[in-house]
C-alpha cells in the first residue's frame, strides 16, 4: 500500500512539475511577446532622427521592427515577395532592410567645344562636363539636345546598436536601432526600414 501511495506521490510530483514549468514557459513567451509588441509600437510611434555628421554625410537614426515571419509576410507582402522573386526563401530570413533614396543636387557644368568623329569625318560639337567627387555629368549638345550620362556615386554605410533598459542581470532590451549614412550631400535618406525576424510566433502549452 506505500508503495503505491509513493507512486502516486512520484507521479503527482512529475505532473505539478511538468504543469509548473509548462506555466512558466507560457509567461515567459506572453512577456517576451509583450516587450515585442510595445518596442513596434514604439518604433512605429517614434520619428525619424536626421543628423548632418559633416559637411558631406547625411545620416538617419531610426528604431527597428521586430516581426514573425507570418507578420511580415501579411505587412511587407511587396517586399517578401521581392525577396522570394530573387531566389530567397522568406522562411530563412533572419532580418530585412529597406531604404528609400532621393538624389537632388545643382547642375553647372560648362560648356565648351569639341570634335567628335562620326563616319570617319570630324565634327564640331559641344560638350557639357561637370565633374565632382560626388556628381559626374557629361554630354554632347547635338541638334538642340543634351545627350550624356550622370553618374552619383554613393555609399551607404549601415550600424545596427541596441538600447536597454534595467540595470545588473535586470538587463533587457529596449528598442534595437539601426543607423544609415550616406557619404554623399545630395542623396537624401528619405525613409530607412529594419526588421528583425523572429522565427517562433507560437506559445507553448
Amino acid at each position: 500500500m506505500n508503495r503505491i501511495l509513493i507512486k502516486c506521490l512520484i507521479v503527482a510530483v512529475l505532473v505539478l512539475g511538468g504543469v509548473v514549468w509548462l506555466q512558466h514557459r507560457h509567461a515567459a513567451w506572453l512577456r517576451a511577446e509583450r516587450e515585442r509588441y510595445q518596442s513596434n509600437n514604439t518604433a512605429l510611434l517614434s520619428e525619424i532622427k536626421r543628423m548632418q555628421v559633416d559637411s558631406s554625410t547625411m545620416a538617419l537614426d531610426a528604431k527597428t521592427l521586430q516581426l514573425t515571419i507570418d507578420e511580415y509576410k501579411r505587412f511587407r507582402s511587396e517586399d517578401a515577395a521581392t525577396i522570394k522573386r530573387l531566389g530567397v526563401k522568406v522562411k530563412n530570413l533572419e532580418a530585412a532592410a529597406r531604404h528609400e533614396l532621393d538624389v537632388t543636387g545643382p547642375i553647372n557644368a560648362a560648356v565648351r567645344d569639341t570634335v567628335i568623329i562620326r563616319d570617319t569625318m570630324p565634327v564640331s560639337r559641344q560638350k557639357v562636363e561637370m565633374l565632382t567627387p560626388h556628381i559626374e555629368l557629361t554630354g554632347i549638345i547635338e541638334n538642340e539636345r543634351l545627350k550624356g550620362s550622370i553618374r552619383i556615386p554613393v555609399i551607404l554605410r549601415q550600424a545596427i546598436s541596441l538600447e536597454y533598459k534595467g540595470c545588473w542581470f535586470w538587463k533587457r532590451v529596449k528598442a534595437v536601432h539601426q543607423t544609415i549614412s550616406s557619404d554623399n550631400p545630395y542623396v537624401e535618406i528619405k525613409y530607412s526600414e529594419y526588421i528583425q525576424i523572429h522565427k517562433k510566433s507560437k506559445s507553448l502549452h
